[in-house]
């Protein structure tokens, strides 16, 4: 019974409410395909290595970007990604990226698992064979009485124990991890987050872009520590009437040379034309331009904009997740304050087309961020 027909009877009907960690609720993970999954360390301790390099440096170069992996990051490298295929012949690891404080991976499920297996009970083996390597070189003293303290390999961390042998770990950011015990005087505290993030592989070409994203992810940390203004998610900043999410160089509203870019189908191919050379002559001149992009002649505009660095202000229909950074081209047109993303609505996860009524809300607030309206 569906959702509509579930109301149709008269049942409750609870809606779902899903976090970051489940990013596609309507696939079948016992089946193959290729991923790209994200674990994240408890408290987002970076236990996994230190950053180094510079963000100008190139590929290659002694001074590129990296991360320089801790006794941890390497024994996980050396020796818990060959478990996955060890214990899982059907899937293989394709690349993997260890940042600081997550690790990113390509996997291929090259067969469907067995019965009963799914991908989530692939990355549950491969989180508990890396709290086990970490327990093993972080070895805790026996906690018989209550209210032993035990350090956990990490400075400023500590696990404080507290009764039926169970443990609070508090990361130096203050968070808070759940720690389990298998008896009172064995402490073991949990490594990662519950639950990963995950995308799945849907065309062609999307693959190297995943390639590319984990070899350039060091340079891309760089990056927001240098200016982390410009990729904070700011809540509640009024723009054009509404209560607005955004991300990015805030001072582009501040401009006064600003231009809508919005095509209506009633226009010819001589309007387009003319609206295309006004637009990228706002660009050129230190202007910006403001738009949606929901007709496909908008993207083609913006597209040439941002590839020209040229400011943009992006109106979107979704909002932005907690810990959002933009990806591709829009990152870097983000590190170099070329670009400011809006949102009037909060994020969701569904998979939905937008509205006409919020095309014709968002074309508006373009109107009047550029005072035309």
């Amino acid at each position: 019974m569906n959702r509509e027909e579930a109301i149709a009877h008269g049942m409750e009907v609870h809606e779902t409410k899903h976090s970051m960690k489940r990013r596609s609720p309507w696939h079948d993970y016992h089946r193959k395909g290729t991923y790209m999954l994200t674990l994240v360390l408890e408290g987002r301790v970076p236990l996994l290595g230190r950053l180094n390099g510079k963000a100008e440096a190139s590929l290659g170069s002694p001074d590129a970007p990296r991360v320089e992996l801790s006794e941890l990051g390497r024994t996980i490298m050396r020796d818990e990604f060959c478990k996955i295929n060890h214990f899982y012949p059907q899937v293989e690891v394709w690349k993997v990226c260890i940042m600081p404080d997550h690790i990113h991976m390509i996997v291929r499920v090259k067969e469907d698992l067995p019965e009963k297996k799914h991908l989530g009970l692939v990355v549950k083996g491969f989180k508990t064979g890396c709290s086990r390597a970490w327990w093993r070189l972080n070895p805790l003293p026996s906690g018989k009485s209550e209210g032993t303290v035990a350090a956990l390999g990490v400075e400023g961390t500590v696990a404080a124990k507290g009764s039926e042998g169970t443990v609070a770990a508090f990361s130096p950011k203050g968070c808070m991890a759940t720690v389990t015990s298998d008896s009172p005087e064995v402490l073991r505290p949990v490594l990662f987050e519950p639950g990963y993030n995950d995308k799945i592989l849907l065309h062609e070409g999307q693959l190297d872009n995943w390639k590319a994203y984990l070899d350039d992810n060091p340079r891309r940390l760089l990056l927001k520590r240098q200016k982390p203004d410009l990729f904070t998610v700011l809540q509640g900043m009024e723009v054009a009437g509404h209560s607005c999410q955004i991300v990015g160089n805030r001072f582009l509203l501040d401009i006064p040379d600003k231009m809508a870019v919005i095509v209506h189908r009633r226009y010819t191919d001589e309007e387009n034309a003319r609206l295309r050379e006004e637009w990228l002559a706002c660009g050129e001149r230190g202007g910006v331009l403001v738009s949606a992009a929901i007709s496909p002649k908008e993207k083609e505009v913006l597209r040439e904009a941002m590839n020209r660095g040229y400011h943009i202000i992006l109106l979107r229909e979704n909002g932005f997740p907690m810990l959002y950074k933009p990806s591709g081209e829009a990152f870097y047109a983000c590190s170099q304050g070329l670009l400011l993303q809006i949102s009037p609505w909060e994020y969701h996860m569904e998979k939905k087309t937008i509205t006409r009524a919020q095309c014709l809300e968002l074309n508006a607030m373009a109107e009047r961020i550029v005072g035309n309206a």
